[in-house]
């Protein structure tokens, strides 16, 4: 190197200075549009779902709805649930639960409404923020180990239960419940995180009502309206469904594995 050179700056060759540009050129064009095409891609699937689910027909509960606000009725009408069930072999029922949602970070409402399904024809929407505990003879119901209780996400709805009412759970998860979402990746061989409204659709080809409106609404007021009763009693009833279904299909799953 010649002392000439020294500290003089690069000048480069007008063909490199334009191959330069060029490429800073797109590198900031693609930048630009990378953007854009995640959220094309993001509102695509959005509009996709909500075609998809304006063309299936609503699952509704069209049973009868018995609606318990008192903590005497709640009582009678669970032990006549319980008697009812505990002598059939793999008796079940719907399960769900409903509480206020608050934007405050790090807090849940109170529960406020627990549903549960005994029957394709029948569902109990007990209204526990107007009852103030968990009466005797549902704690007994749900503690019975001779009736399965299922739902999506059951376990969590269950410690929920007992962290609001102070009622002992551990030994009903142990004992006597079926999360919905596991169950179902075991039957159908999937690795899905399932909603209710998931199950719905995969396994009925049907939808069921998740309006913001009406699933963020104040369950914790006296009377709930017609609505909020629908709403919460088909969850139940859809869970029994699942359950249902699912359960059949385990079975023959089961058959076909001993005929080979």
């Amino acid at each position: 190197m010649t002392t000439s050179s020294i500290g003089k700056k690069r000048v480069l060759p007008a063909w490199m200075k334009l191959c330069r540009s060029e490429s800073s050129a797109e590198e900031k064009n693609e930048s630009l549009s990378k953007k854009p095409r995640e959220e094309r891609i993001q509102a695509a699937a959005v509009n996709f779902e909500k075609i998809l689910s304006d063309s299936l027909q609503e699952l509704l509960f069209l049973g009868s709805l018995v609606y318990s606000h008192h903590r005497s009725d709640c009582s009678l009408l669970c032990e006549e649930m319980d008697a009812s069930l505990r002598g059939r072999a793999g008796s079940f029922i719907g399960f769900d639960m409903e509480w206020p949602v608050t934007y405050r970070p790090g807090r849940q409402e109170k529960t406020a409404v627990l549903q549960l399904c005994p029957a394709t024809d029948k569902c109990y929407v007990f209204h526990l923020s107007c009852i103030g505990d968990v009466p005797p003879g549902l704690q007994r119901l749900l503690s019975s180990p001779d009736i399965t209780k299922v739902g999506v996400g059951i376990q969590s709805d269950l410690w929920k239960l007992e962290r609001d009412y102070g009622m002992s759970v551990a030994h009903i998860i142990k004992s006597s419940v079926v999360d919905l979402s596991e169950f179902a990746n075991r039957v159908l061989g999937t690795a899905e995180t399932w909603s209710l409204d998931g199950l719905v659709k995969h396994m009925f080809g049907k939808k069921i009502n998740k309006n913001p409106a009406l699933r963020k609404s104040d369950w914790s007021v006296f009377p709930l309206s017609d609505s909020q009763k629908s709403y919460a009693a088909t969850d139940a009833y859809v869970s029994y469904l699942i359950y249902e279904k699912l359960n059949q299909m385990n079975q023959k799953n089961d058959e076909k594995v001993k005929r080979k």
